[in-house]
């Protein structure tokens, strides 16, 4: 397994079809592919830099929307 996403390999066309640990999985691969490129090449290609501006927005989105779960301190103090 590569822990990198190189800008040939697939990107989800629909980032709102995949689950919170599916794009912060997918938002660790692109980090780790910048970091490579940087380290490499002192320089981002444009398509990871692009899929990492899209990761960034829809984090962003899905922290404005509200929360339909309730944070688990809360549960625990139920107990």
């Amino acid at each position: 397994m590569n822990s990198r996403l190189t800008p040939a390999e697939q990107f989800p066309a629909d980032l709102l079809v995949l689950d919170d640990t599916e794009i912060q999985v997918l938002h660790s691969r692109i980090q780790r592919q910048l970091d490579h490129e940087y380290a490499c090449a002192l320089e981002a290609d444009p398509e990871t830099e692009f899929r990492h501006a899209e990761l960034i927005e829809e984090f962003d989105r899905r922290d404005a929307q509200p929360s339909t779960r309730r944070p688990a301190l809360h549960l625990m103090a139920e107990l």
